[in-house]
C-alpha cells in the first residue's frame, strides 16, 4: 500500500536531488493528520536538536519510514516524511500539511491522503517506541 517510489514522477527524480517537496493546503488532508497524530499521541517524541514533535512508523520493508512531526507549540502544520532507499540513494518525499483557510486548497492530496488512510487502518504500521 505505501509503495513510496511511487509518488515521484520518473522526470522529477535525479541523483543530485532525491527529495520532492510540496506544500498541501487542505482540510480534509490536515485533519486525517491530526487524527493520525491524537491517536498516536503516547508515542510522540521530541527531538532535542530540531524543537520538533514526532511520530515515526516502522513499516514492514526496513528501509522505509514514514515521520510525521510538526514544530513544538505549533498546532497548525505537519511535515509528512516518508523516506525509502532505492538501489544505493535515499529518497523521501515531504509534504507540509497545512488547514486550507475558507474554501480553498492548494497542491494535490491525492498521495498524502493514501498515506495517512494507511497509517489509521493498515495493521503493518506501527508507531516506533524506541529510540532511532
Amino acid at each position: 500500500m505505501l509503495g513510496f517510489g511511487q509518488s515521484r514522477k520518473p522526470e522529477q527524480r535525479t541523483d543530485r536531488l532525491p527529495v520532492l517537496v510540496e506544500v498541501i493546503q487542505n482540510q480534509e488532508i490536515f485533519a486525517l493528520a491530526q487524527k493520525v497524530w491524537n491517536l498516536n499521541n503516547r508515542y510522540v517524541r521530541k527531538g532535542a536538536a530540531n524543537k520538533k514533535e514526532f511520530l515515526r512508523f516502522g513499516l514492514v520493508d526496513a528501509k522505509q519510514a514514514v515521520w510525521l512531526e510538526r514544530d513544538e507549540g505549533r498546532h497548525d502544520a505537519f511535515e509528512l516524511i516518508l523516506t525509502w532507499w532505492e538501489n544505493e540513494t535515499q529518497f523521501a518525499d515531504i509534504y507540509a500539511l497545512v488547514p486550507a483557510p475558507g474554501a480553498g486548497q492548494s497542491g494535490d492530496p491525492t498521495y498524502p491522503k493514501q498515506v495517512l488512510d494507511a497509517l489509521l487502518s493498515a495493521p503493518a504500521t506501527l508507531p516506533v517506541d524506541k529510540p532511532i
